[in-house]
């Protein structure tokens, strides 16, 4: 027996793994069908109605391959305090149109206008509707579904109560086993016979219980029994930002496509913001229909080079240098994987970002592609503004901290590196130009013949990582030396800096240090001023 539930799951999760490609494809579309707000109010809500049973459907293929989470022992939650009225009030009002729909009678009933509890709303969330879905399943037109929240010592209590077809008492230790369903006469049951399950172990995850009542034919009552307050939790549980991983994926039909890249206008210089060509990104999937739903939404920003297969994106990788690769994972002839590995293994292109996109979302399947020096990975069905944000933030955070390392004269190339092969080469670098640093002609052309590769390739990966020039970059490297001599230096003058640093005269590295700076030398020295 277990070995055929084992079976089961491995199918339902291999299926749901093939259903989030068309599905995103399907959100994808409809998301960006919304943000043109130029149909009439008629066909916006039945697009709109579309979009949401979409999402529906998306958090019923979640439900499955987080049942397989739960299985395997990988399920955690991250817990905050929230209004427990309010969070079932908006449930309840989900699906108040469905019930009128049904000609079904759907009642809210509370003790109090506020009951805080601490709990993960996102998994809670799948748990509630798992409950009132079964409930709308059950019964039938003209009947009655009650939902309630009181407060009762020191425990919550939820309760979900129709007056539907029941459960037999044969079925009722059992409803709550995987793939377990009771033989119920009812026109509208169908499931896979996890949701109960499923709902029991986020429950219980909460350190709460779940129990049932019901008689046949009369109707039934699903009760969830909540501890209140937090020291039941550990400290890895509970979350102390409610901005961030404990609050509900929130769905912003307000924002177009282009939306999180201009949220970033305010942190950082107008000339980092990717602007439309400036920058190139690689979008390698072997969809066709996804691959060019994806070159639509990034067009409008970069220029976009696109590959069908992983063998194909390690070419056009070496030869276009994009600034940013997006690749799907499961593909023919070499994997997302097996790409991003030979990416970042490659000395020419491991300081470009990549983000694996896939519909496999287990916790072994994240951390493969972090191990193979993945920046992101983003799973399918994906909400394209948290996509876009995602990739211009991997590409701005490059050029953000450029911008760090030139203007600020404290900061060193660590900050530029992320991986063993980039952090070489630049150590490299930085120690033939500080070795030379006092050598007024020590120019590119030496520089080239010490590092022994070719100029064309020092230009490019320089330009790549630090986002400047290598005469720019010596320059640099002189003028932080020159900062340095200034603060911790003091019995040298001007000059003897200047000499020091490689400048031929001093008159003219206080013109190049107050162009970098913004500021004198000697002010620089005397006032103390951080930059």
């Amino acid at each position: 027996m277990e070995k055929l539930n084992q079976a089961k799951l491995r199918f339902f999760t291999n299926i749901s793994h093939e259903f989030r490609t068309p599905l995103t494809l399907i959100i994808g579309q409809m998301e960006m069908l919304l943000q043109v707000r130029s149909f009439n109010p008629n066909v916006y809500n039945k697009i709109l109605g579309v979009y949401k049973s979409c999402l529906q459907l998306r958090e019923l293929i979640t439900e499955l391959l987080d049942f397989r989470k739960q299985e395997q022992g990988h399920m955690t939650i991250k817990v905050c305090e929230h209004n427990m009225v309010h969070f079932i009030y908006e449930h309840y009002l989900l699906f108040l149109e469905y019930a009128a729909q049904r000609q079904i009678t759907f009642n809210f009933e509370k003790s109090s206008n506020n009951i805080s509890v601490w709990f993960d709303a996102k998994q809670m969330q799948k748990a509630i509707n798992n409950l009132i879905s079964n409930a709308f399943k059950y019964t039938k037109a003209g009947g009655t579904i009650s939902i309630a929240v009181r407060k009762r010592n020191q425990e919550v209590l939820i309760e979900i109560t129709d007056n539907g077809s029941g459960i037999a008492e044969k079925d009722i230790d059992k409803i709550f086993n995987r793939f377990y369903q009771a033989d119920i006469d009812s026109p509208s049951h169908t499931g896979t016979g996890i949701g109960l399950a499923l709902t029991k172990g986020i429950i219980e995850l909460h350190h709460g219980n779940i129990d049932v009542s019901s008689e046949l034919g009369e109707g039934t009552t699903f009760r969830i029994h909540l501890m209140t307050g937090k020291e039941h939790f550990t400290n890895d549980q509970i979350c102390t930002n409610s901005n961030t991983s404990c609050s509900n994926e929130v769905t912003n039909l307000n924002l177009v496509y282009q939306q999180p890249l201009e949220q970033e206008k305010e942190n950082i210089d107008n000339e980092s913001i990717p602007k439309e060509g400036k920058y190139k990104i690689l979008i390698v999937e072997d969809n066709d229909s996804l691959r060019e739903m994806l070159v639509n939404i990034f067009k409008s920003l970069y220029t976009v080079i696109t590959a069908v297969n992983g063998k194909e994106g390690l070419e056009k990788t070496c030869s276009e240098m994009p600034h940013i690769v997006i690749s799907d994972i499961i593909m023919p002839e070499m994997s997302g994987t097996e790409l991003c590995l030979a990416i970042k293994q490659n000395f020419d292109t491991c300081h470009i970002p990549v983000v694996l996109l896939t519909a496999k979302t287990t916790i072994e399947h994240n951390l493969e592609g972090l191990k193979m020096g993945a920046d992101d990975y983003i799973a399918k069905p994906f909400n394209i503004n948290i996509l876009l944000s995602r990739c211009n933030n991997l590409v701005n955070n490059r050029i953000m901290l450029q911008e760090k390392f030139s203007k600020q004269p404290q900061i060193n190339t660590l900050i530029l590196t992320n991986n063993i092969l980039d952090k070489k080469f630049m150590d490299k670098v930085t120690e033939i130009i500080e070795n030379e640093i006092d050598n007024v002609n020590f120019s590119v052309d030496q520089l080239v013949a010490q590092m022994g590769i070719a100029r064309t390739k020092l230009f490019t990966k320089l330009k790549a990582i630090t986002g400047q020039t290598p005469s720019d970059l010596i320059m640099t490297i002189r003028l932080k030396r020159a900062a340095y001599l200034l603060k911790n230096n003091p019995e040298l003058n001007i000059s003897e800096i200047s000499d020091r640093t490689g400048f031929s005269f001093p008159k003219y590295f206080s013109k190049c240090f107050k162009k970098k700076y913004h500021v004198t030398p000697q002010a620089y020295r005397k006032e103390e001023i951080q930059i």
